[in-house]
């Protein structure tokens, strides 16, 4: 399943999912994390753009749509980007609303501790590998159910490598976001049939959506932490198995 344009074939599986992602917070969070939640799918179903992921609403807009004052409206996106749910893209200007960023990485990250309480299915189809999620369902003796096999995670690099300095910031950082994706990572030497290109790591994930996900919402973060360890870096690819 692909995060980054939820368009096209299997798109409809992808904004289902995420929004079941969410809705799973809205459902299980504490009483300011679920409303927030709640709040957030309902605009993302009404007003969010999918192939840029951002959307661009007045406060008014939201506070009619939520049924809520402009000034609540307002404090309630403050706590989202608080959150690190949301960020503004574009700042509002003379008639023009501000163009706000839905972080999907970290919704995710979020919400990932409830994946198991919407079901088996569900948690294998969020971490199976690209188009895994398509083919028939396998019966799991133990579970009694129709289970989606789950690729082992990648163990992580101990060795004093780049990526394990790397790794080990970021876990003191965003331990929920680092346990969610970073921990899946390891770092591929390069070899004579694959040089890397100069100032360049690659990172192998254990399927192609962590890899997809990671390249095109955490590649920010992951440059940073690396950078932090060697200043050369200026680069990462970040590849699948299979």
């Amino acid at each position: 399943m692909q995060v980054k344009h939820a368009t096209g074939h299997n798109a409809g599986v992808v904004k289902y999912d995420i929004l079941t992602a969410l809705l799973v917070v809205a459902a299980q969070g504490d009483g300011t994390r679920g409303r927030l939640a709640l709040r957030l799918s309902l605009l993302m179903t009404a007003r969010f753009s999918w192939r840029s992921g951002t959307f661009s609403v007045g406060q008014r807009e939201i506070a009619r749509l939520w049924g809520v004052t402009e000034r609540t409206a307002k404090r309630e996106l403050a706590q989202m980007r608080a959150l690190g749910w949301i960020e503004v893209h574009r700042p509002a200007a003379r008639g023009r609303v501000a163009e706000h960023r839905v972080d999907l990485a970290q919704i995710l990250s979020d919400s990932r501790p409830h994946w198991p309480s919407v079901g088996p299915d569900f948690e294998a189809r969020m971490l199976a590998p690209e188009g895994e999620s398509e083919n028939a369902a396998k019966t799991d003796p133990s579970s009694g159910g129709n289970v989606v096999p789950l690729r082992p995670r990648v163990a992580q690099n101990a060795d004093g490598s780049r990526w394990a300095a790397a790794a080990a910031w970021l876990a003191q950082d965003n331990p929920a976001t680092y346990h969610a994706w970073f921990a899946q990572l390891v770092e591929l030497p390069p070899d004579a049939a694959n040089p890397a290109p100069p100032g360049a790591v690659t990172l192998l994930a254990p399927s192609q959506f962590v890899a997809t996900f990671v390249q095109t919402h955490l590649a920010g973060k992951v440059l940073a932490a690396l950078s932090r360890t060697d200043p050369g870096v200026r680069r990462v690819n970040v590849v699948g198995v299979g």
